[in-house]
């Protein structure tokens, strides 16, 4: 399930902290399509009252500063509040310590991926242009990379209040969010097949040279059309 009601706050204040612990876990587990409230106030409490520690420890050291930020996103860029997403800005991206959180939450096996490739996404400069975020969301995962560029976004935007330079990072990682929201994976345009009709035997080194075609074709930025990589592909089997 979703963390509406964790990250709501809409946890009973009246309740004895092993209470609260439990059904902190337990309304982390159920899923709401509903509108969220700002949490960062009970998310305070729950902070200060020992709750929070308690049912979600991966979020002891890295801090609950960054909710703020994602909620005023939120509110300014009319995003819609995801519960996900408020749960990736109060821990940190260690895919090891996710995959255990998930364990412990019983998330259902799209929230736990979700988790995970946003874990493994590497950051993304601001200065970051279009064609090399091309690549990386080709070769990892698109959503892990929209999550890392939302929060990177609100945290920019809230720095940007003192800071000239952040409000460059954060028209950055904006024109970047855009690009890869809209962005669609393109198909490579060979398999094995197109090898072996061109007299390749199946085997290790008909993968090797398909992996290599593929890497080019990356980073050539997808431009390579299939007659050229044929073309490719011959002299390599050539060698």
């Amino acid at each position: 399930g979703s963390f509406a009601d964790v990250l709501s706050g809409e946890v009973g204040k009246t309740m004895h902290q092993p209470q609260r612990k439990h059904e902190f876990q337990r309304r982390a587990r159920q899923m709401h399509n509903r509108r969220l409230p700002d949490p960062s106030r009970a998310l305070l409490w729950m902070r200060q009252a020992g709750v929070l520690t308690a049912a979600l420890p991966e979020s002891e050291k890295w801090g609950i500063d960054a909710i703020h930020g994602l909620t005023k996103a939120e509110r300014d860029l009319g995003w819609t509040a995801d519960p996900m997403l408020r749960l990736e800005a109060i821990v940190p991206p260690d895919a090891a310590r996710m995959k255990t959180l998930a364990e412990r939450l019983r998330l259902s096996t799209a929230e736990s991926d979700r988790l995970r490739h946003w874990a493994l996404a590497t950051a993304v400069e601001s200065k970051t242009t279009e064609g090399e975020l091309a690549k990386r969301l080709y070769r990892g995962d698109r959503q892990g990379f929209v999550d890392r560029l939302r929060l990177s976004l609100a945290a920019a935007r809230v720095r940007a209040v003192e800071d000239n330079s952040a409000m460059l990072e954060a028209v950055g990682f904006s024109r970047l969010l855009a690009f890869a929201l809209k962005w669609e994976k393109p198909m490579f345009p060979l398999k094995g097949a197109d090898l072996t009709a061109l007299g390749a035997t199946p085997g290790p080194k008909l993968g090797e040279i398909l992996k290599n075609l593929e890497a080019e074709w990356i980073e050539a930025g997808f431009a390579p059309d299939r007659g050229a990589l044929l073309d490719r592909a011959a002299k390599a089997l050539e060698t």
